[in-house]
Order: structure tokens, then C-alpha cells, then sequence
């Protein structure tokens, strides 16, 4: 049950991201030719931190 939590932990920061991107506002990156691409790298590193802080919270 705890590989599950924590995939839903690091599935729900990209979710969020991609949500606040979905609305029709003025959002930062929106005029950078590569702002998807950049939206997208950004929002996997900060899950792959996640992930990485957890699996080592959780060898502790």
C-alpha cells in the first residue's frame, strides 16, 4: 500500500501542474517558444525529487 501512496504522490505534482496550465489566464512560459516543453521538464524533475526524497526517507 505505501508504493501506491507514493506513486500517487509523485503522479499528483505533474497532475497539478498540467491543471494550472489548462486555464485561460496569463501564465508564465506562455509566450516562450519551448514554454510546453519547459513546463513539462520542470514538472518531472520536481517528480523525480519527490520520488527520490521518499525512497530515501524510506531507507531511513
Amino acid at each position: 500500500m505505501k508504493t501506491l501512496t507514493e506513486l500517487t504522490v509523485v503522479l499528483t505534482i505533474p497532475t497539478i501542474t498540467y491543471g494550472f496550465w489548462g486555464i485561460n489566464l496569463k501564465l508564465p512560459f506562455q509566450g516562450v517558444p519551448y514554454g510546453s516543453l519547459l513546463v513539462i521538464v520542470i514538472s518531472l524533475l520536481i517528480s523525480l525529487l519527490v520520488w527520490y526524497w521518499l525512497k530515501k526517507k524510506k531507507s531511513l
